[in-house]
């Protein structure tokens, strides 16, 4: 038997949303604690979020009829008088030609992130669209377990700065929840222009533990909080608090999912970018090893794979053999995950793709 458990989410989060399943699961807390729970009073404190109301549609064109010119009488003839041939002007000075002009893209900084495809820290093509809604089949030993959703929600305004709103949910499916169940969400907030994390807010909700964390990034002093409430039925409830130095424009473990999107990745590419979780600061590298046409649910899709590593404080740290496909396009949708484990293999499969409204 299986379980998908807390440590086991934030493993997932990290590792691209891989599920880790080790003992069987246990009694089920009471819900009714997760009320409890979510109130992290210092992270409320000092966040303030507003969503961003789309601009309203255009006005319907109106279309005026056209009404037939007057006509107008003929000119009369007149008799032209021969015109004196003009003097032919004295030849004007042929200009220099005008230098140049120089446009500099913003350079992309770190720089130890590759800048192919960006102006500064925005992406050319940005492949983010409202309303975009990405499901994947989980499948373990070719059960059906459940599924996740990678969703990128309306804008918002956190701490007065427009925000994308990405969000990640995962869930069992109902003859899976009689092994394990859980009903888990992530959502963060990351900077329109630079692209860096405000915060993460993730609860969990499983047969074995109710959480909530909260982690909060100050740009201003480069560091992060990061707040944990937990409860399970043998240990009752615990807490946590982690405050650290995190290197500038560090991801965290739900935004590096997406952020992996902006990037033009072509087979040979390497990538590597900064990624701050729970204290720790940590390396991303990818390396985009081929092209390959996968066959979905939704037809055939040119996709590349990507091949993913991580590096904690100057160590390469094990996270199992993990491949991600993604579609080959301007858009990069995540649409297969796989990781060989120790007790067997995790699939995420498409199931269904709502590219949202541009």
């Amino acid at each position: 038997m299986g379980k998908i458990g807390g440590m086991g989410l934030r493993f997932l989060f990290l590792t691209l949303f891989l599920l880790i399943f080790s003992s069987c699961a246990s009694k089920a807390p009471s819900y009714e604690k997760a009320k409890e729970l979510n109130d992290i009073k210092e992270y409320e404190k000092r966040v303030h979020v507003t969503e961003i109301e789309p601009p309203p549609p255009p006005p319907p064109a109106v279309v005026e009829e056209k009404k037939p010119a007057p006509k107008t009488p003929a000119p009369k003839k007149t008799v032209k008088k021969a015109a004196t041939p003009p003097v032919a002007p004295a030849p004007a000075p042929t200009p220099e030609p005008a230098a140049k002009k120089k446009t500099l893209k913003k350079e992309k900084l770190p720089k130890m992130e590759d800048a192919q495809g960006f102006d500064g820290r925005r992406p050319l093509n940005d492949p983010f669209r409202i309303g975009e809604k990405v499901t994947l089949d989980v499948t373990y030993f070719n059960i059906k377990a459940g599924e996740i959703d990678l969703k990128v929600n309306p804008f918002v305004e956190f701490n007065n700065k427009k925000s994308y709103a990405f969000a990640i949910d995962l869930r069992s499916y109902s003859f899976f929840s009689h092994i394990y169940s859980l009903d888990d969400h992530a959502l963060t907030y990351v900077d329109y222009e630079s692209l860096i994390p405000y915060n993460l807010s993730i609860t969990i909700k499983e047969s074995k533990q109710l959480a909530e964390t909260r982690t909060l990034f100050d740009w201003d002093k480069n560091k992060a909080t990061y707040w944990k409430k937990r409860y399970t039925e043998d240990h009752g409830e615990e807490k946590k608090e982690v405050s650290w130095d995190i290197k500038p424009f560090s991801q965290n473990v739900i935004s590096a999912l997406y952020y992996l999107r902006t990037f033009q990745l072509k087979p040979g590419k390497k990538l590597a970018y900064r990624v701050a979780d729970e204290g720790k600061n940590i390396v991303f590298t990818g390396e985009v090893l081929r092209k390959e046409k996968l066959k979905t649910k939704v037809g055939t899709l040119d996709t590349v794979v990507v091949k993913p590593t991580v590096e904690v404080d100057g160590a390469f740290k094990p996270v199992g053999d993990i491949l991600i496909w993604l579609t080959d396009d301007d858009r990069k949708f995540v649409v297969r995950i796989e990781s060989k484990i120790k007790i067997g293999t995790l699939v995420a499969k498409l199931k269904s793709i709502d590219k949202g409204r541009d």
